[in-house]
């Protein structure tokens, strides 16, 4: 990680037209950021954060190499992974990093990590390696202390494991990995209007609705719909009103789980999902007849 890291900074800096003393206040000592610069000290995770903060830059700047040119070949790259996983196609997810896993742009830092998190995908969903996959989601952190992880594709990760470990029927697992995941979230504000923090409130409510904790998956559910309101973003929001009737009625709640899943129709409706909405009017049917949640 810290390879390169006090140049890095040097650069910006003189860029920026900034002194070092400018940016030593509040984080540190003129004299530490000398020595960073001069790669006689690494930064704690803290203090580069805070730096970042002070130009205005990612943090994951300091990561890897940074260039334009290799940032937007990198974007495409990104953009064909997240639409294959939008599609869950793990064949075309295997065959782009199979294909990257070639390229010398794409071998160091937070690049390769991201190409590694989405091998250890396809290493569970084509090859069904649960443990082999999970070695591989914990070389993509960017720390091996989960207490000290502070970027979005570490609450990435850590989400990836605990769909593995619910499906594996590993729940309390499945819990440990989501919570450590929002607690990257509290540390990192910027965080918050990212769609991965939506996606471990979903994971951690159908866990927790696994585990029989109801009240605590619904609570899970509004904060989900509430961050869909406040992004205006409708990414989850038809799941969320699923997720959160189906908790209200396995309470007893039939009136309220009944609303939410006929509004959950309606805006699956609206999105022309129609592979879900035959799946929401055949347990909207099957409740009704039975009395039974599948």
């Amino acid at each position: 990680m810290y390879e390169n890291t006090g140049e890095k900074i040097r650069e910006l800096r003189k860029q920026t037209g900034m002194s070092q003393a400018f940016l030593a206040n509040k984080i540190c000592s003129q004299s530490e950021i000398s020595r960073i610069e001069r790669g006689l000290n690494e930064p704690s995770y803290q203090m580069l954060w805070a730096i970042s903060k002070k130009f205005d830059v990612d943090i994951n700047y300091f990561f890897d190499e940074h260039s334009t040119e290799r940032e937007d070949y990198f974007q495409e790259v990104k953009e064909l992974l997240e639409e294959a996983r939008r599609d869950r196609d793990y064949s075309l997810i295997e065959e782009i990093v199979d294909q990257e896993s070639k390229n010398p742009l794409l071998q160091k830092g937070h690049r390769h990590k991201y190409l590694k998190w989405h091998k250890a995908m396809t290493v569970y969903h084509l090859h069904k390696d649960a443990a082999g996959a999970v070695s591989l989601f914990m070389d993509c952190l960017s720390n091996g202390d989960l207490d000290l992880l502070i970027t979005e594709l570490d609450m990435n990760v850590l989400n990836s494991i605990g769909i593995i470990k619910r499906n594996e029927g590993e729940l309390k697992e499945a819990v440990y990995y989501l919570e450590k995941a929002l607690r990257i979230l509290k540390r990192m504000a910027s965080l918050k209007k990212e769609r991965i923090v939506r996606k471990v409130y979903y994971n951690l409510s159908k866990v927790h609705s696994d585990l029989g904790e109801y009240k605590l998956s619904a609570g899970y559910c509004e904060k989900g719909l509430a961050l869909c309101l406040s992004e205006e973003d409708m990414f989850l929001f038809a799941e969320f009103h699923y997720q959160l009737g189906r908790n209200l009625l396995l309470l007893g709640d039939e009136e309220e789980g009944l609303r939410y899943w006929g509004k959950t129709r309606t805006i699956i409706e609206l999105q022309q999902k129609n592979n879900l909405l035959k799946f929401i009017e055949s347990e909207i049917e099957n409740y009704r007849e039975t009395g039974m949640i599948k």
